[in-house]
């Protein structure tokens, strides 16, 4: 169950709690008393059918916990802001929710959320519609907006909710300083009460947040849109004294930060004098060689030639077994993945690792059948390296150079112009959220709606594979 998943540390009988609730509810207890005629919708066949977009791009954002772990990524089709500024009309919520429902359902989220939580921001009817069933319920968190209760918690909304988090799904409570009242009622069928930094009075929401943390046992806080590092660190300092595993959203991950005056790194530089005779072509002997000055180095790349993410046939104890077994190319793709774990590395360089995997390899397989093989190997160059100098904290024209790169990968990273370039501002774009945006893109690479979802998906689903390793 995503409870015990989270290792909750302080538990109830689920059952009693949420038969209680029910009763409250039919007892007339005074903030959830019978309906009238104007009260949310209670019944699934009578919310209204709408027409999903006729392009519908799937997006994520990174949610992190309080060291920057990766936990999981919240699905979206819009990003929170744009939603905010331009598609505020509860209908257009509620195509959005139910095309993103549609494609999320028609994949396999089993085999792509083995691994990590799926967070889904939806209104709180369309938990009544069936196809929320067809999502794997154990690492799913299902986000409700609090402002779409109306003015009363409808009674069959709660025991569908129960119902849900008995299946095993967690859920969330969306709210804002009018609607944050709900979760007096809710928090013990939510797993987290969720606010949003970008929402008017971002500071007077924290706090009526950190003040209810003290009634709400059951709950933790997931903070979303967080802009900046700065921020990032007051809410987590301002959570230090709240057990439990609260997380957070925003672009803060890949902020830039300021640069470093003593950024070599002796075991990076390693790694790419071995890049750069790989694309030198120089003899095996001299790959080998340096392979074995660096034991961890060369720890690692036995571990990943072992691995079942490259399936070998036999076992692999030695460099120059590694370099015939994995082939050069391989051998440089596995090298700029370490260029980016090398060292006393944080979670937070591995957060950035885990947006720059996912960049690379969507790129790449969006690619597939047309572009010519050189290119879709720089494509994983480019969407690799795209965050290289905030990893390094120096600039992309300081960090670059020492890799040796084409020009075309080069002009792709540094002035965002070339035929690369249209790729890994698709890829880009599907973190931000703008639908209108990644179809003028997606047309450009000449990339069907169905091949950038999927590509996209198995570009997750690959990452976290590797990460494993």
């Amino acid at each position: 169950m995503f409870d015990k998943f989270l290792r909750k540390l302080v538990k109830r009988d689920s059952h009693m709690a949420e038969q209680d609730a029910m009763s409250d509810d039919a007892n007339g207890d005074p903030e959830t008393e019978v309906l009238d005629d104007n009260a949310p919708l209670n019944d699934a066949e009578l919310l209204p059918e709408v027409t999903p977009l006729s392009f519908t791009y799937i997006c994520r954002e990174t949610v992190v916990d309080k060291t920057q772990k990766v936990v999981g990524y919240e699905y979206l089709l819009r990003s929170s802001a744009l939603q905010r500024t331009q598609f505020n009309d509860p209908i257009q919520q509620h195509m959005d929710e139910q095309a993103l429902l549609m494609r999320l359902a028609a994949m396999d989220l089993t085999r792509l959320l083995e691994y990590r939580y799926t967070f889904i921001t939806l209104s709180a009817q369309v938990v009544l519609r069936p196809v929320i069933e067809r999502l794997p319920a154990e690492m799913c968190v299902l986000i409700l907006r609090a402002d779409t209760f109306g003015d009363v918690i409808d009674p069959n909304l709660a025991a569908r909710i129960a119902h849900l988090r008995r299946s095993g799904f967690g859920f969330g409570l969306l709210v804002d300083e009018r609607t944050i009242h709900f979760v007096d009622q809710l928090h013990h069928l939510v797993h987290y009460v969720v606010i949003d930094l970008g929402a008017p009075k971002p500071g007077a929401l924290l706090k009526a947040a950190l003040r209810g943390m003290r009634y709400w046992p059951e709950t933790q806080l997931l903070i979303r849109d967080i802009a900046d590092v700065a921020a990032f660190s007051l809410c987590a300092k301002a959570l230090d004294e709240h057990i439990g595993i609260h997380l957070f959203q925003g672009s803060f991950l890949t902020q830039q930060l300021p640069w470093r005056s003593d950024h070599v790194d002796t075991g990076k530089a390693r790694i790419v004098t071995l890049m750069n005779a790989i694309k030198q072509e120089q003899d095996t002997p001299v790959l080998v060689e340096a392979m074995r000055h660096d034991p961890l180095l060369l720890s690692r790349l036995l571990r990943y030639a072992n691995s079942a993410a490259h399936n070998p046939l036999s076992k692999v104890n030695s460099a120059e077994r590694a370099l015939v077994v994995m082939g050069r190319e391989n051998l440089y793709r596995m090298l700029t993945v370490l260029l980016f774990c090398s060292g006393n590395i944080s979670d937070r360089d591995m957060a950035i690792m885990d947006a720059a995997l996912i960049r690379a390899r969507f790129s790449e397989l969006l690619a597939i059948d047309t572009v010519h093989a050189a290119d879709s190997d720089n494509l994983f160059l480019v969407g690799m390296f795209s965050l290289l100098d905030v990893l390094l904290r120096v600039p992309a024209e300081e960090a670059l150079p020492p890799l040796e790169l084409e020009p075309e990968v080069l002009e792709a990273l540094l002035s965002r112009s070339g035929n690369l370039a249209p790729y890994l501002d698709l890829v880009i774009a599907c973190e931000k959220g703008d639908q209108e945006r990644i179809a003028l893109l997606a047309a450009a690479c000449d990339a069907s709606e169905g091949k950038v979802n999927g590509c996209h998906m198995e570009a997750i689903l690959w990452a976290q594979e590797l990460a494993r390793v």
